[in-house]
């Protein structure tokens, strides 16, 4: 069957079935916009400036098939990256890596040793750090100092739990509203954990 002006059909995709690893690589990635829908928020309004850090990578591949048209066709991470979020507010250096899960607990294994003890390195040297974690399947939003994320990896790396429950969260954890401007309105929670009177 063709369309009334002759052309055929264009053929339907099948679907792609992703496997568990393309599922973890992309798990978070909504939550990223939304944080990053808040800082162009926040920044706009003058409520403070945090910037996503780039992935720092070393291209050693380019294809060149025309002279507006050049393709990166291998590169490598230089160096491991820190953390996903720095900047600063109300003078002080801010921190953050944020995170998403699904299920009852946040794994150890979403986040890396070298991520922890740069949070922990900030927290030393008087700056703010900390975790935001989405729980998809309560559709809560939390910000963790990372005094107690570093707590419970050292416990973990001794043979301790691999994996912080949503119920620590509730208790040690400060919840962040989600809404519209801003999406995550991450500074309240900072205000209540950093900034009490």
């Amino acid at each position: 069957m063709n369309y009334p002006n002759g052309s055929k059909p264009k053929p339907v995709n099948k679907p792609v079935i992703q496997t568990k690893k393309a599922v973890k690589a992309h798990l978070g990635i909504d939550f990223e916009d939304m944080i990053n829908q808040s800082n162009a928020y926040y920044l706009q309004n003058d409520l403070c400036v945090v910037y996503k850090k780039p992935t720092p990578i070393r291209i050693t591949k380019v294809d060149y098939p025309s002279r507006n048209r050049a393709r990166i066709t291998e590169a490598f991470y230089q160096v491991p990256s820190t953390t996903d979020y720095n900047g600063i507010y109300k003078g002080k250096y801010i921190d953050f890596e944020a995170k998403s899960c699904n299920g009852k607990s946040f794994s150890f294994s979403h986040i890396y040793e070298h991520q922890i003890a740069h949070l922990d390195k900030v927290r030393k040297h008087g700056g703010i750090s900390f975790l935001i974690i989405l729980f998809n399947d309560y559709k809560e939003v939390f910000l963790l100092d990372a005094l107690h994320l570093v707590e419970l990896y050292e416990d973990a790396k001794k043979g301790g739990r691999k994996s912080i429950p949503y119920s620590y969260f509730v208790e040690h954890g400060t919840k962040i509203s989600l809404g519209i401007n801003p999406v995550v309105d991450y500074l309240k929670a900072i205000d209540v954990v950093f900034f009490r009177n």
